[in-house]
């Protein structure tokens, strides 16, 4: 960075566009990683994306702050910076490992330390390629790259500068640190932003309606620290209806439109659940404290009241602010425990157990709706990593939804379509939530994988989660049961957030958007804010008024950026779930465990581990000895002379030999099983072993 007074010259890395054209960017100095400058619209900028380098023009304004005054130019680079593990080799001598899976990743790269950064041995770096420059500067001649990539003999040194010492893999927390940084997600509020808090609007409950008295209930895991969403159900017997109360926290009223608060929860889009580490949308002020629906405490919320008649089929629904003060904070667990009619009677008191009843019995009429209507039912269970008290994982469970699960799902669905569909009444602009039908590959992948009789159900019909469940229903007690479920999630589209309404193929709904979760989505905060609005509106109109639906384009590009965001933290989740699991598996090198194979590649096969715990590759070298077809309309692996058949759903043991936590790779070896067809066991090779592909 050159400087002249308070005018300095500084890359910038763009990381952020709104639909108005603002702009935030991160100044690309190993010394501040995380400072941003913002840069406002002008027309006589040039052109520029997320991800783009710019030169620019700052003021120093004090206190770490810098003030845009122009762009000089657009840089062109390349991204050539990169993730590795510190090794020694036998003399001590410090080299770099690039944590890249496959035969891509290179090794034995010479780190070059700069700006008094110092490593130790098992230290994870992001590193960059040295240029020429730093080269010549330090006085090391860089060989030339022998480009034959058939000699195994090469005697080039790579050489890599360290840009950031992120962790050491005795440490448990660098695995989540890793893909924090991986990702480029933010894990720090800024300064601006922590003197915001100080100046959040007061608590108050004018013109709100008062549900203190109500027994309203939070249901939520028993590792949760933030509560968005109290819930509550009884029924009318005058009337022979439902009544449902969904309370959300009211975000909107401390996140204020064009803050800096809202600015960030923008560029967020969304908070990050890592198995050992939450990265939030909003500070904890909010999200565990204000935002908070904890037991015993007066909250702001935006509630719906939703009127259901006897067989749950919804009559009429009802915004409006409120204040709530919720009576318990239960688990999935305890709410389970009430359903079953376990010993519960002694630890809740009779409104809080006949609330829970009731809402159990709204559940039973919704999902006799929910079958009609067609909504997908796959049956896919969580991976759970639990943790010793040093923090390190120690143990990996299979969690299957609960009843008490499925309850609130189905209530925040029910409250998430009265949402979509008040916006709609008055044609307000939103942020729908989308869910496009499988494209036409992978339904005919899908029909392929399956094979006849089953797949007639599938094949010249319209693509709809009904024929899909029937596939389910009919192959529940089958052995390709498991095999099936994931076949049917590998042929959904990504679901995403969109301007425009369209229908969401997995629920079965016409309309849809996301309302139950301002503190963690953005999305939901923007639905929230429409609403308000709508019954700010209604209150001074009288009820009757509708607003054209116009600046939708505005919505746009929030759309795209928060669909990334969250495709963004959905990777780091299963890096960082993989990861640890790899972790846990590397006690387990050379042992035999039983693999259920689950998808087939021209390099490999990917299989399933210990009942569906871990996932690992078999690569065609660790098959039995032999020359394969790869039939790629079947997902099939034929062996021409053995006669071993590969295929989706195949159970078959095999040797764990090599882990690699840092990559999050298990790679296994065939081991032979007395459950395997084949033609002959003892052949005698005549020719040269091939993998051959048609």
């Amino acid at each position: 960075m050159q400087s002249s007074n308070k005018i300095q010259i500084s890359s910038l890395e763009i990381f952020f566009i709104d639909d108005d054209g603002f702009a935030l960017g991160y100044i690309l100095n190993k010394n501040r990683p995380d400072q941003e400058v913002e840069i406002p619209f002008d027309t006589a900028n040039i052109d520029f994306k997320i991800g783009d380098h710019i030169l620019v023009e700052l003021e120093f304004i004090g206190k770490k702050q810098y003030k845009f005054k122009k762009i000089i130019k657009k840089i062109e680079f390349e991204k050539n910076y990169f993730f590795a593990e510190v090794k020694l080799t036998s003399k001590g001598i410090f080299y770099l490992n690039e944590l890249e899976r496959g035969l891509q990743k290179r090794a034995n790269i010479q780190p070059v330390l700069i700006d008094n950064i110092k490593i130790n041995k098992g230290d994870v770096v992001k590193a960059r390629s040295v240029s020429r420059e730093v080269l010549k500067k330090l006085k090391i001649k860089k060989i030339k790259i022998n480009k034959n990539k058939k000699s195994r003999k090469n005697n080039n040194e790579d050489y890599a500068e360290i840009l950031e010492v992120i962790g050491n893999v005795l440490d448990p927390n660098v695995y989540s640190y890793l893909a924090i940084r991986e990702y480029s997600i933010k894990n720090n509020f800024n300064q601006e932003i922590k003197n915001e808090l100080n100046n959040l609007n007061t608590f108050e409950n004018n013109n709100r309606v008062d549900l203190r008295d109500m027994s309203l209930i939070t249901i939520d895991g028993e590792d949760a620290k933030d509560f968005d969403d109290a819930v509550y159900a009884e029924y009318v017997h005058k009337k022979k209806e439902w009544r449902i109360l969904v309370a959300i926290a009211d975000v909107s009223y401390y996140v204020k439109s064009n803050t800096a608060l809202d600015k960030e929860a923008k560029i967020r889009g969304n908070s990050v659940y890592l198995p050992n580490f939450v990265i939030p949308m909003l500070p904890e002020e909010l999200s565990n404290d204000k935002c908070s629906l904890m037991p015993n405490e007066d909250r702001l919320c935006l509630t719906v009241e939703i009127i259901l008649d006897e067989k749950g089929k919804k009559k009429s629904h009802s915004f409006f602010r409120s204040i709530i003060n919720s009576k318990k904070r239960l688990t999935y667990q305890q709410v389970e425990d009430v359903i079953n009619k376990k010993n519960t009677n002694d630890i809740f008191d009779n409104k809080i157990i006949k609330v829970i009843k009731s809402l159990n019995e709204i559940y039973l009429a919704l999902k006799i709706l929910r079958t009609k209507r067609g909504a997908l039912n796959l049956e896919l269970p969580e991976r759970k990593i639990l943790f010793n008290d040093t923090g390190w994982p120690n143990q990996i469970k299979k969690v299957y939804g609960l009843t008490s699960n499925k309850i609130i799902e189905e209530l925040m669905i029910l409250a998430n379509v009265s949402a979509a569909e008040e916006i709609i009444k008055f044609n307000y602009p939103a942020i729908y939530r989308v869910h496009e039908p499988p494209s036409k590959e992978k339904y005919k992948s899908l029909i392929d994988i399956i094979g006849k009789p089953l797949a007639n159900i599938l094949i010249g019909k319209i693509p709809h989660p009904l024929l899909m469940n029937k596939i389910l229903d009919s192959t529940k007690e089958n052995p390709d049961y498991d095999m099936i479920n994931q076949s049917i999630l590998r042929s959904q589209s990504q679901a995403k957030y969109h301007n425009e309404n369209k229908p969401h193929f997995g629920l079965a709904l016409k309309n849809y958007v996301h309302f139950t979760s301002p503190i963690r989505r953005y999305s939901d905060l923007v639905i929230h804010r429409q609403i308000i609005e709508i019954i700010n509106n209604k209150n001074k109109r009288n009820n009757n008024f509708t607003v054209p639906k116009k600046n939708n384009g505005n919505f746009k590009i929030i759309c795209e950026h928060i669909s990334n965001t969250e495709r963004n933290s959905i990777n780091a989740e299963r890096k960082t779930i993989d990861r640890l699991i790899s972790l846990l598996f590397k006690e387990k090198v050379n042992e035999l465990v039983e693999c259920k194979i689950i998808s087939i590649h021209k390099f490999g096969i990917f299989v399933s581990i210990e009942n569906g715990i871990a996932d690992s590759l078999l690569p065609l070298r660790n098959l039995p000895y032999d020359w394969y077809d790869f039939n790629p309309t079947k997902q099939e692996l034929n062996g021409v002379e053995s006669g071993y058949k590969f295929k989706i759903g195949m159970k078959f043991k095999a040797k764990i030999i090599e882990v690699e936590p840092l990559t999050g790779s298990i790679i296994v070896k065939f081991h032979e099983d007395i459950t395997m067809k084949i033609k002959t066991k003892n052949i005698k090779y005549k020719h040269k072993r091939k993998n051959k592909f048609s």
